[in-house]
């Protein structure tokens, strides 16, 4: 049974679209443009974790293309009907997370990511009346 989209799910879903764009022209960055994230300093975030030389900028771009195609994979069930925009919202947010390791879409794709999941996770397509199942005998006892 499908039900119209919450105005929730929308925002989300807008949210989450405009993150994974942003991702998408973080990874497009990587790849085109290493010397722009070194003159950020982000070769000193992978000092700070232990390592002298930080990966190459292509292997960090591939990662978070990779981190991108998950992150749509999310968004996609937050969009879905019948209760999985729960499951996409949860997915959309430990994506985001963890793609802030390779720049999380500048950043803002990250925070974006996090907004649209909660607020995949926060809406609902169905009125909870619609949600409980009451057993005949109960039906029943409520009449009198």
């Amino acid at each position: 049974m499908k039900h119209a989209m919450a105005h929730g799910t929308r925002i989300g879903l807008a949210l989450c679209i405009l993150a994974g764009i942003m991702m998408l022209i973080g990874s497009a960055m990587w790849f085109v443009t290493p010397p722009f994230y070194d003159s950020l300093g982000i070769g000193g975030w992978f000092r700070f974790f232990g390592s002298y030389y930080p990966p190459p900028a292509q292997l960090l771009g591939g990662f978070m293309l990779l981190f991108t195609v998950l992150f749509f994979v999310g968004t996609y069930y937050v969009y879905m009907a019948d209760g999985y925009e729960m499951v996409g919202g949860i997915f959309v947010i430990i994506i985001s997370l963890i793609s802030i390791i390779t720049g999380g879409g500048i950043i803002i794709g990250t925070i974006l990511g996090v907004i649209g999941g909660i607020l995949g996770i926060a809406s609902t397509r169905e009125p909870a009346e619609e949600a409980i199942v009451k057993p005949k005998d109960q039906e029943e006892h409520e009449r009198f």
